[in-house]
């Protein structure tokens, strides 16, 4: 039970952050990934963001999967992390 749970808080998490980056202001084409390390990449004119969603606090595992991963200059890598009264804190980590 509490594993369905935290499935439909991650879902909904996903699709929340979805639909900021496609705001007018996001103005971005986003796209899920079926990733072990990203959910999300988030596409505009000049920027390609990649993004692991997590829930409650990013912990060293998370940002160590995300720096390790390589990728194109180009591409910024964040960890979105959910909170419980639905807002996002984004960590940017370096490549």
């Amino acid at each position: 039970m509490l594993e369905e749970s935290v499935k439909k808080r991650f879902r909904r998490a996903i699709i929340s952050a979805e639909r900021i980056l496609s705001t007018p202001i996001g103005n971005a084409r986003t796209i899920r990934l079926e990733s072990e390390v990203f959910n999300i990449e988030s596409i505009r004119k000049k920027e390609i963001r990649k993004i692991r969603i997590v829930l409650g606090k990013i912990n060293e595992v998370d940002r160590k999967l995300v720096k390790d991963f390589e990728l194109p200059e180009i591409c910024t890598k964040e960890i979105w992390s959910r909170k419980l009264n639905g807002g996002f804190e984004i960590e940017t980590i370096d490549n």
